[in-house]
């Protein structure tokens, strides 16, 4: 019996970008801050999805009490093969 074999971008969540490598968005989703007059105490996380909605579920997901007051995309980064992400 032979296995079929699937292409990489059908067996991951990432697609290979303009240079060739598996592409990711980078985004930064910051909170409201805990005290309303320290700016500097805003809590960040940082996100590397497929896309925007990708990101948001992830959020949603892993971090539900976090409140989004800032979404900001920062750009595309590649994907080594064989990470945690991919």
């Amino acid at each position: 019996m032979k296995a079929k074999k699937k292409s990489p971008a059908k067996t991951t969540r990432f697609r290979p970008g303009t240079t060739g490598e598996c592409e990711a968005q980078l985004w930064k989703f910051t909170g409201q801050p805990e005290m309303p007059a320290d700016d500097n105490a805003s809590q960040v996380h940082r996100v590397a999805a497929e896309s925007l909605d990708a990101a948001l579920s992830y959020m949603r997901r892993h971090h539900d009490e976090f409140t989004i007051a800032e979404a900001r995309y920062l750009g595309m980064v590649p994907m080594l093969s064989g990470s945690p992400l991919d």
